[in-house]
């Protein structure tokens, strides 16, 4: 979107390359298992909610969220919905009290819903510049943005191991001065959007030949990669599947993507609290896009519970008691 990210499943913004519509039914689900966050005995911070999408990444964020407020006393719940359509109203509202949120992603999406659906991008690839810019929005619904972790997860476009050492790959520019044409496993799509086939061309310089129509990080798309029917791929930055696939991730060296750095966001009622800040920014200074892709893996490869991953990682940290 400068370019904004492609989402993951489950997210939903007027920024998305790929956008979703509005659900019925029940808004909020009771996030599986424990973490804690369904409301514990004795806290001492008072009750807080926990609210985001639903989907892998998301869920190890909202669990680690929540163990760090109960680490400080909150009875914590969880309450996620699959479209932010639906979570950053009920944040608006104090439905809920706090999300994990992609830093350029919301803020687009909060210039989109003020100005309408054509409003000029405001973000930029430096994470502080782009809060910045979003900060008069936010305070607009009475939202708060606390402090961004190191890790992102932007747009990652790769190939394989073996391509990249053969030719010495290590960045996008690299890609660029080889001058061979690319087929890109994506989505139809990204030929028009300007994070995507558009900006690789005029910011790299690549010859983008063609599509293959598979979603975003799709194991299709992957496969097409590895077979050599397409050269170049695009899924997220912390996707933890492509090291087992022989895939690798090209830096995006000259910034063509915004900075999605994992961001609390929290209401108006919230952001009085500074206990709930001084949990939730500990995380800042610590998590990082490398962690981030770890955890990932732990949970969609190796099938562990995000609120375990969530916990462990935390332990790890030093940030919550074992």
């Amino acid at each position: 979107m400068r370019t904004q990210k492609l989402f993951l499943p489950g997210l939903l913004a007027g920024t998305l390359l790929l956008s979703a519509c509005g659900g019925g039914g029940d808004a909020f689900e009771e996030a599986d298992g424990g973490s804690g966050a369904e409301a514990t005995d004795g806290g001492t911070g008072g009750s807080i909610v926990v609210g985001g999408a639903q989907f892998t990444e998301m869920s190890v964020m909202e669990n680690m969220y929540a163990l760090l407020l109960e680490e400080a006393g909150y009875d914590v719940d969880l309450q996620t919905a699959e479209q932010r359509e639906i979570y950053a109203p009920a944040l608006v509202s104090g439905e809920i009290d706090v999300v994990p949120e992609y830093a350029a992603t919301f803020v687009q999406y909060l210039n989109r819903e003020a100005n309408g659906p054509d409003a000029e991008e405001i973000t930029s690839n430096d994470v502080d510049e782009t809060i910045a810019a979003g900060e008069p929005l936010a305070e607009e619904q009475g939202l708060t943005f606390l402090e961004p972790a190191e890790a992102q997860d932007a747009n990652g476009f790769y190939v394989t191991q073996a391509f990249a050492d053969e030719n010495g790959l290590t960045t996008l520019s690299d890609l660029g001065e080889l001058g061979q044409p690319i087929q890109l496993a994506a989505g139809d799509e990204c030929l028009d959007r300007p994070f995507c086939a558009p900006g690789l061309e005029e910011t790299y310089g690549l010859d983008i030949t063609g599509v293959t129509g598979d979603s975003f990080a799709s194991l299709t798309g992957k496969q097409k990669v590895v077979d050599g029917t397409a050269q170049l791929g695009l899924t997220g930055t912390t996707d933890g599947t492509l090291e087992g696939l022989g895939l690798v991730i090209l830096e995006d060296d000259k910034g063509l993507q915004a900075a999605d750095n994992l961001v609390p966001v929290v209401n108006e009622e919230t952001a009085g609290d500074p206990a709930v800040a001084e949990a939730l920014n500990q995380l800042a200074p610590v998590l990082t896009t490398e962690d981030l892709t770890q955890l990932n893996l732990q949970v969609d490869e190796q099938r562990l519970l995000p609120e375990d991953v969530a916990r462990d990682y935390l332990v790890e940290q030093g940030l919550i008691e074992g």
